[in-house]
């Protein structure tokens, strides 16, 4: 094991998603305390819009009720800074504020995610992830260090990696406790990685690229000959790419992203067909370059149309994403036949033309999310082998960095409009 590698403790387990009470049991903490605003704490919180319209299942977000257009929004495209999101400062005594068993983290770096879209919704439709809070801080995985702790598995000094608020200091676990807030985990400092990286190409992307192929493309790797991969300009879909070639040196890969810049990155990374969908024609591209043995989704809707008519007989299609309803992509073809079914309906988001081709190729579709079942199950050995391929440059980290918690929502933003390139990091302070 190299030198790098020694002291790496990290362990993924704590990723694995707990129920609330399978969470506190584990941590053996008594019953969550009311929350009190901390006392030189900035953070951003979901803020309320009044009058908005929460029977759509589409994912609506909270708007706060100082902004005179109170109108519903329900697309990702439509979120901007300060006004779905909040910055707020208050002050916290460091030396006093009650632990209650947990520990004061200082917030070293945030990840931002395309999942937290479907968190900004109302909390009564149900979704595989929790929702957010509206007035309270909103959290992620992020990276911190201990300042104080009441907890005999800390000390201060310790490096964490766990899902955290967006503050600059706040008291762990603290109100708000989820499924996906599992106990923190112990990271110690690699010589040559920052912290950030620890966000995205070793945090959730990578841990997503990484178990999805292990799992589910490990054999079919052996004896395809064609890998499309969509979504392939962001952190998730370049990792892909990587590793994908690692797996397998002879694999062709189509990847398609919305901006040129990202078409760069995806052949920098080793797309041996990298296009823009928004200027160019996905079906065509597939058609003269394929077929497709598996694809990658990223993004369902039209893409997904379009890969379906290009795969084999026996193809797979591991599904990771759906940006194209995410963020708001209207993906609407009625026949004419489903025009007399639904003259008074208004039809939106992802409506596939070619579902049956499924059926017709005997396609093979894996959804997952990361920490659950299979994918959850090899997460402990994600950074035994990965690390030293970053390390080695063989998985590259391409990041836009926002500085400070009051960027977090321009951040989030720029994520959800497609506007950032590269993994999308807040960085909230040097260790």
């Amino acid at each position: 094991m190299s030198p790098e590698l020694e002291g790496l403790k990290f362990s993924m387990q704590g990723f694995k998603a707990y129920s609330t009470q399978a969470y506190r049991q584990a941590q053996d903490l008594p019953a969550v305390r009311e929350f009190v605003p901390h006392p030189a704490v900035v953070f951003i919180t979901i803020a309320h819009a009044e009058g908005l319209n929460t029977t759509d299942d589409s994912c609506a977000f909270h708007k706060r009720s100082a902004v005179e257009n109170n109108t519903p929004i329900v697309n990702g495209s439509h979120m901007t800074p300060d006004v779905n999101i909040k910055y707020v400062e208050q002050t916290i005594d460091l030396d006093n504020v009650p632990l209650d068993g947990g520990v004061l983290v200082k917030t070293l770096a945030m990840s931002v995610d395309p999942y937290l879209i479907y968190r900004m919704r109302d909390p009564n439709i149900p979704m595989f992830c929790p929702p957010m809070t509206v007035g309270e801080p909103a959290d992620n995985l992020g990276v911190g260090k201990i300042v104080r702790s009441d907890d005999p598995k800390f000390k201060p000094g310790d490096f964490v990696i766990g899902y955290l608020n967006f503050q600059e200091y706040s008291v762990y676990p603290g109100k708000i406790v989820h499924f996906f807030k599992t106990p923190l985990q112990k990271v110690d400092k690699i010589p040559g990685i920052p912290w950030s990286v620890f966000t995205g190409t070793l945090g959730l992307a990578g841990m997503t690229a990484w178990s999805g192929l292990k799992v589910y493309a490990t054999e079919k790797v052996k004896t395809a000959k064609t890998l499309f991969v969509s979504g392939g300009g962001g952190p998730v879909g370049t990792f892909v790419i990587e590793y994908a070639k690692i797996m397998a040196p002879h694999l062709k890969v189509i990847a398609s992203a919305g901006t040129d810049e990202k078409v760069k990155i995806m052949k920098q990374v080793g797309a041996d067909v990298a296009f823009n969908y928004k200027t160019e024609d996905t079906e065509k591209i597939l058609r003269e370059n394929g077929p497709i043995d598996i694809y990658w989704d990223n993004v369902a809707g039209p893409t997904l149309d379009a890969a379906l008519v290009n795969m084999t007989d026996y193809g797979l299609i591991i599904a990771c994403g759906s940006a194209s309803s995410a963020v708001g992509t209207s993906y609407v073809k009625v026949t004419r036949s489903l025009r007399l079914f639904a003259v008074s309906m208004t039809l939106t988001g992802p409506l596939h033309q070619h579902f049956e081709e499924i059926f017709k190729r005997s396609i093979t579709v894996n959804g997952f999310i990361v920490n659950r079942g299979p994918t959850g199950d090899i997460l402990p050995q994600f950074h035994q082998e990965v690390v030293p391929l970053v390390l080695q440059k063989k998985i590259s980290v391409f990041e836009q960095r926002y500085d400070g918690i009051k960027n977090a929502g321009q951040a989030m933003h720029d994520l959800h409009t497609g506007a950032n390139t590269g993994k999308a990091v807040v960085i909230v302070a040097d260790d």
